[in-house]
Order: C-alpha cells, then structure tokens, then sequence
C-alpha cells in the first residue's frame, strides 16, 4: 500500500513539473527577446495565412486598407512602402525627433498610438504590426481580438531588416516598392565596401555614456565591419548590446571611439558625448582620445532598424576614411 502511494506521489509530482514547464514555455512565447517571434505568412496571392509563433493564424482575405503599425520600425518601413492614406494609426515615437528619422512625414490626422489595447481597438484596424519587444499584455489581447496581428523580431543584421522590408511588402502588397528600397539600401552598401576594401582598418568601439558597447552578431557590429573597420569588443562581449566596464573599455585602446549624438545633447553650447568622454582624465591615453578621433554620430541613424540603419554606415565609413565619397540620395523611394 506504502508502494502504490509512493508510485501515485511521484506521478503526481511529475506530472505537476510537466505542467509548470508547458506553462512556462507559452508564456515565455510572449516575452520580449526570447528567440524568433515572426509571423510566418503563406500563400503566393491573397488570401494569405498569418501564423504567430504561439501557432495562433489568421487569413487575410485581401490588401488590407486599415493598418496600424504599433512599432516605430514598421513606421519607417511603411513610409517607403504604403499610401499613407491606408494607415488609421502610427506610433506616438514617430514624432520624437530623438528616435525618428521621418519627424513630420506622417500627417497629424493619422493617429499616434502608445500601445493601449483599448484605443487601438475602437480605431478598428484590419491589421496590427508588432514586434518581439512590443508589450506582451498588448500582444496577448491582440491576439486574442480576432485582428490579423504581425510581428517582427529579428533585428540583427541588414539581412533581417530586408527580411523585415519583405513581410511587411508581402501583406500589404507592395513587392515592388521594397526590391526598390532594399535594392538603393544594397547599392549604397556596396558603394561603401568598393570605398574602402583598400583602405587601412582601425580598430573600433562604439561606446555609449551609459556603459554600453556591442559584441558580433548585431547590427553595431556589421555597421563597423561594412564602415572598413574592426569591432574591437567583438569576442570580448557576448554578442548583442552588452554592459562594459570603463576599464575594460579603456583597456582595448580603440584607434576610434563611436558615441550616439542625441537630439537631446544636441543643444547649442551643450556638450556632446565625444567632449564628455574626451575630458576624462581616465581615458587621455587612449589612442583615440590622443588622437583627437572620438565621434558623435546622430542616434537616429546608430539605433535605426529599418532602412535608417544605412545612413549610420554611412557616417561612420565617412569618419573612419574621411577621403572616400558617399553616394547622394533622396529620402523616400516612392
């Protein structure tokens, strides 16, 4: 009798662990930065198939006319892409000149959302972006309302943001408008590697004020690598945006230190990061200090994920090898 007891216990505990653990993975399915949340889509011509990773799905009968993009990212990508006028909402960030590359394209009569479920409801869209860091609570009720939902979450390399370009090109119907765009993104990339394939590398940290640098596999790792210069945190730094210590920072001696010019700091007779951080007694040996080679880049540009992102290689190739030309090029390709 003890036995069968001890046998019934066991079972129960295992199939409590089970339980704890199956809950566990839903709900990490909604937590921002735990993996590849992308709706995948299915079908050549509408209808087409939305499924979210949580494997809920949605057909989308047809083009939709009523979208709401909750994430500044698709903000960007639609502005090169879509009629404004098939936008019923964008989001509120897109008017922050310290965030936004595109201050003033979208018309005020076009609503700002900060993400509340009940005002994106009553705005009655036919289809919501998202993305991984979006807020789960709202992405929860999202998809849970019966509205077609999109979400992106890779946003890592220029290959995830063409891939971004495409499956908001593909929902919306406008193939045409991102070969465009990803093609004039692809051109002025390869402009900059033909600039300086030749030229000597310098060994490069991006720095933030707050204590941040970046490892491999990101975006700020591909910028330098593209700019012809070598990510010196990279295999130091796990990879990603990672916390680094001023002394590990100053210990890697970077010929060039790359800081975010805010909008914010950007104030006459304000002091930008490059001054800060040059001022500092910690760092006067650093070559790039001694050098007089510590730049402010706009943030805007640094932080993009969308096609912005180009115009942060753009300027830190240009401030790397101060000889080579850029290409001119207008802002929007529609």
């Amino acid at each position: 009798m003890n036995n069968f007891k001890l046998i019934l216990f066991a079972l129960l505990l295992l199939l409590f662990i089970i339980f704890i653990q199956f809950k566990k993975q839903l709900f990490v399915l909604f937590e921002e930065g735990q993996g590849n949340f992308t709706t995948q889509v299915t079908g050549e011509s509408f209808p087409k198939t939305l499924t979210d990773v949580t494997g809920i799905t949605y057909q989308l009968k047809r083009p939709p006319q009523r979208i709401l993009s909750a994430t500044l990212a698709t903000d960007h990508i639609l502005s090169d892409l879509i009629n404004p006028a098939r936008l019923v909402a964008v989001s509120n960030y897109v008017d922050y000149p310290s965030l936004s590359n595109i201050v003033g394209f979208y018309d005020k009569k076009i609503s700002r959302t900060q993400g509340e479920i009940e005002s994106m409801l009553a705005l009655q869209p036919d289809l919501v972006f998202v993305a991984s860091y979006s807020n789960p609570e709202t992405v929860r009720y999202l998809l849970r309302s019966g509205i077609a939902i999109v979400r992106l979450s890779e946003f890592r390399s220029f290959n995830d943001i063409f891939n971004n370009i495409n499956l908001v090109a593909e929902i919306t119907d406008n193939k045409q408008q991102a070969e465009t765009l990803i093609n004039k993104i692809q051109q002025r990339i390869q402009h900059i590697q033909a600039q300086v394939k030749d030229l000597p590398k310098p060994r490069v940290l991006y720095y933030d004020m707050n204590g941040y640098s970046v490892g491999g596999n990101s975006l700020m790792d591909e910028a330098i690598t593209l700019s012809g210069g070598i990510n010196i945190a990279k295999g130091i730094l796990r990879d990603g945006e990672q916390k680094i210590s001023e002394e590990v920072a100053i210990s890697l001696q970077p010929d060039v230190i790359v800081m975010n010019q805010w909008v914010f700091n950007q104030q006459q007779d304000a002091q930008s990061p490059a001054q800060i951080l040059s001022s500092k007694t910690a760092w006067q040996n650093v070559p790039a200090i001694k050098n007089n080679r510590v730049y402010s880049v706009p943030g805007t540009w640094l932080r993009s994920v969308s096609q912005h992102r180009i115009k942060g290689v753009e300027a830190i190739a240009k401030l790397l090898h101060p000889s080579i030309n850029l290409q001119q090029v207008s802002e929007h390709v529609q």
